[in-house]
């Protein structure tokens, strides 16, 4: 006890110090004689209007590039209660490394009073890490003021100036000013004192002013102001640079090989430290045993075994540290990683160097002024077979090999080099995909479902989940996967615990594998008790599905282009299940959607994918992009509907698969249609116009129709037999609902039927050579014509039938039976070896005279041979 009271006193002791010694840092004196004095209007009516908070009444920047000093001036004034208690404090930050803060004044004015706040005694320093998640200490301090006694209506006015610059940009100055606010603000000043002859260069962006320019003995002076600055606000879910205030940029910087070669003097090493490293590059590499290449075990070591731990206060903002000492200690921050790596790479003569990045607004940089302002990130670049290649040593757990190895398009970089002038381009990244199918087994329809689920993920996908699953425990992660899956399934259970499967180094993928159980999957259909039905969910798509919604949107929707699912649902069913299949495309330039729906042998394939095609959705195209969305969302749930009394009635006593339905209503249409044949066998008769002794035998062109003939019976029977037609599970269809799917099924088995009892009946009369052959082949080509035309409509008028039946095969049997009825109908109408062959009739007749050509009369001989 008496110990840990000793170490609590120590930490004290050395927090005091810290204190004491950061107060050195802050002092109050008067506004510097170099700052031109800017008054704040007080009057405001006009924009308080707004009835935010509070409003700004000045935002007073000015810089002394001659005396590295800034001076900084704001006036606002509270509103409402909330204004209250968000400006009752504020905090100014400072680097004590380089810099001095000095306080010039804080007031308050309320009824004509003016109420001076400024006491250093006051006043709190601390050491307040702002990017302390993000595992990088500053070691900026920022000063606490805490006013007393602020009420609604009062006008606070502070100003501070800072004394240094960052001495790591070697006395050049950059830094980047707004025009505009998200808040009402009623003035905006902003002045620069530059000495003579040296570089200074001004950009405005979004239409800004021109600066107001003022030559002096020793310096220039620029100023650059807007009294009236419009308030800019931003959508929801806007991309992050995304920028439309105006705003402008100064740099002394004059190209961007000015700011290379400034920031690449400090990655040199010395020829002993080299030598140093590059025996650590050979054991490291020689430790691999699975790789040839040594960029991989190289990279794995910075990225995996180096941790990332930064502190960037003064010089370290910009200044990495010694790679042996990186080496040695094992942490390093994103430019202390990226010179280390680079090192490594070049003891195996790998032309590697760091290359800085914007992790945000890259690929808007192109735009800026050469400065350092430009950049927040350091990754490595390294040339090979005359191509570039990009490694970000700050992502751990990446598989693939060296030129597949991913990393985000930055779109912009400088790379540290004494040799570049110009920015270098990133190429377009392939963002891997992530392919899931959930199966689920359905052992009986009404009872519990088992849902099985494999997720393949690939490339950067596999790297975010290797990491996700080395940084959690399975239990962890078991429980966030089954909470996700409760949002689609409220009951779901865990069957089988999860597991994965890692492939890092060969084909960089990451396959998850889990199991659950539904024990309520179905339920009973609201609106018909009768009826049973269980849904399958998207779930894994559902976030991409509903865009935020915004009226009038006038700035660009972001998108996460890395977005790229393939996703497949596959339902087993207990039994043959009517499934209306469907395919649908979206056509739209940000996005691709396709939704398809197949179905074989009790198996129901539910198939989305989804794809990024841009990283964000301009703002006159969002309107068309939801539309786009909500059509696409029709389809992310899928019903599967039973009816159990009329499916039963279907399948009662089947001891087969087989449909006495249809083989009855078969039977019952085959011989009704037979019956019909044989009234006209023995009723219908025409007379011969050739005489029975002068007839010709069944030849020529009448052979290939005697063969067509005797195919069709055994051809359509074949498709019956073979095909399911005569299956049960065409007729439970209605037991799910697919009416229209029932209806066609039933009108083919009728005219199909009907088609083989009249084609046995044209064999028998065609070999027995009657009259009535040639009427009656035309009445089967006719026929043939219907059914083929009466299948034609009813599947191009109803979608349902064209998921299940192809428009070409239906137009191909159209086109076949018109082909068929123009060459044969003619034929059987007009020719002579027709008329000569058909010549036999059921009952004897009388030869007519008038009824014979080409030949003499002669008595009659009898009956004619039937």
């Amino acid at each position: 006890m008496k110990r840990l009271k000793s170490i609590c006193t120590l930490i004290a002791c050395f927090w005091l110090c810290a204190i004491s010694a950061q107060n050195n840092k802050v002092f109050q004196s008067k506004t510097p004689d170099w700052v031109t004095p800017i008054e704040a209007n007080f009057s405001s009516e006009k924009k308080e209007l707004d009835n935010a908070p509070f409003l700004y009444l000045l935002v007073d920047t000015q810089y002394n590039l001659i005396e590295e000093r800034s001076f900084h001036h704001l006036a606002f004034k509270v509103l409402n209660s909330e204004g209250v208690q968000e400006m009752s404090d504020f905090t100014i930050e400072f680097d004590p490394d380089y810099q001095r803060l000095f306080l010039h004044k804080i007031n308050i004015y309320r009824d004509g009073e003016v109420i001076d706040q400024l006491d250093l005694n006051r006043i709190k320093t601390v050491q307040r890490e702002t990017n302390l998640e993000r595992h990088l200490y500053d070691g900026s301090l920022s000063a606490l003021f805490n006013l007393t006694d602020v009420r609604v209506g009062d006008i606070i006015e502070y100003s501070y100036g800072r004394q240094g610059f960052n001495p790591v940009h070697n006395g050049k100055f950059s830094t980047e000013e707004y025009l505009e606010y998200s808040l009402p603000v009623i003035n905006i000043y902003g002045r620069y004192l530059v000495p003579k002859n040296k570089d200074f260069e001004i950009k405005f962006f979004n239409c800004a002013a021109k600066p107001e320019v003022t030559e002096h003995a020793n310096y220039t002076e620029y100023v650059i102001k807007n009294n009236d600055p419009k308030t800019i606000l931003y959508d929801n879910n806007t991309p992050s640079w995304y920028e439309s205030s105006k705003s402008y940029q100064v740099s002394q910087f004059q190209s961007w090989n000015d700011v290379a070669k400034n920031y690449n003097q400090f990655y040199q090493i010395s020829a002993s430290d080299r030598n140093w490293l590059q025996a650590k590059a050979k054991e490291i590499v020689e430790a691999d045993t699975i790789f040839d290449d040594p960029i991989i075990p190289l990279t794995r070591f910075v990225q995996d075994k180096i941790r990332y731990l930064g502190f960037e206060n003064g010089l370290s903002s910009h200044k990495p540290s010694n790679p042996k000492d990186i080496f040695n200690r094992r942490y390093g921050d994103c430019k202390d990683k990226s010179f280390l790596l680079s090192e490594l790479l070049k003891a195996y003569d790998i032309d590697a160097h760091p290359i800085l990045v914007n992790s945000s607004y890259g690929n808007t940089i192109e735009e800026d002024l050469p400065s350092p302002n430009s950049f927040d990130h350091c990754i490595v670049q390294y040339n090979r077979f005359n191509k570039n290649y990009f490694i970000d040593p700050t992502i751990n757990n990446q598989g693939g090999d060296a030129e597949e190895i991913f990393t985000p398009d930055y779109g912009f970089g400088l790379i540290l080099d004494d040799t570049t002038s110009a920015l270098t381009k990133f190429e377009p990244v392939d963002y891997g995909k992530t392919n899931i199918t959930e199966t689920f087994i359905i052992d009986s329809i009404g009872g519990p479902t088992r849902l099985k689920i494999e997720t393949v993920y690939s490339g950067y996908k596999a790297d975010l989940t290797r990491a996700e699953f080395n940084g959690n425990g399975l239990s962890s992660i078991q429980k966030s996967y089954l909470d996700f899956y409760s949002l689609a399934y409220a009951d779901i259970e865990v069957a089988e615990e999860i597991y994965f499967k890692d492939d890092r180094d060969q084909e960089n993928t990451f396959t998850v594998y889990e199991e659950y159980v539904i024990p309520n999957h179905w339920a009973t259909m609201p609106d018909d008790a009768d009826q049973i039905y269980s849904e399958y969910y998207a779930l894994a798509i559902d976030n991409y599905m509903f865009p935020q919604k915004t009226a009038k949107r006038e700035s660009p929707y972001y998108i996460n282009k890395s977005t790229n699912i393939d996703y497949n649902i596959v339902i087993f069913t207990p039994e043959k299940w009517g499934v209306e299949t469907d395919y649908y495309k979206s056509d739209n330039p940000y996005f691709e959607y396709t939704y398809e729906t197949k179905y074989s042998n009790a198996r129901i394939d539910i198939i989305h994918k989804y794809k990024a095609l841009n990283d964000h959705v301009p703002a006159e195209d969002y309107s068309e992009f939801l539309k786009a969305h909500e059509k696409a969302a029709e389809n992310i749930s899928y019903y599967l509907t039973y009816k159990p009394g009329l499916a039963n009635s279907f399948a009662s006593n089947a001891d087969s698969n087989i449909s006495w339905f249809a083989v009855i209503l078969f039977l019952v249409v085959f011989s009704g249609v037979g019956f019909l044949c044989y009234l006209l066998y023995i009723k219908f008769d025409i007379p011969s116009k050739a005489h029975p002794d002068d007839h010709r035998p069944i030849g020529g062109w009448l052979i290939l129709v005697s063969i067509g003939l005797c195919i069709t019976p055994v051809a359509i029977m074949g498709e019956f037999l073979t095909g399911e037609i005569f299956t049960l599970d065409y007729f439970v269809l209605m037991a799910s609902g697919k009416i229209s799917i029932f209806l066609f099924l039933i009108l083919l088995v009728v005219l199909h039927s009907a088609l083989v009892a009249y084609s046995i009946f044209m064999i028998i009369i065609f070999f027995k050579r009657r009259t009535i052959v040639p009427t009656l082949m035309i009445v089967l080509y006719v026929f043939n014509f219907i059914i083929n035309l009466l299948s034609t409509f009813f599947v191009y008028f109803i979608p349902i039938l064209q998921t299940e039946i192809e428009l070409g095969e239906i137009y191909i049997d159209l086109a076949r039976s018109i082909i068929l009825a123009i060459i044969w109908i003619p034929y059987f109408s007009m020719s002579e070896r027709v008329k000569d062959t058909f010549v036999n009739t059921y009952k004897k007749r009388k030869i007519e005279v008038n009824g014979i050509e080409n030949i003499q009369l002669q008595e009659d001989q009898g009956p004619i041979n039937s």
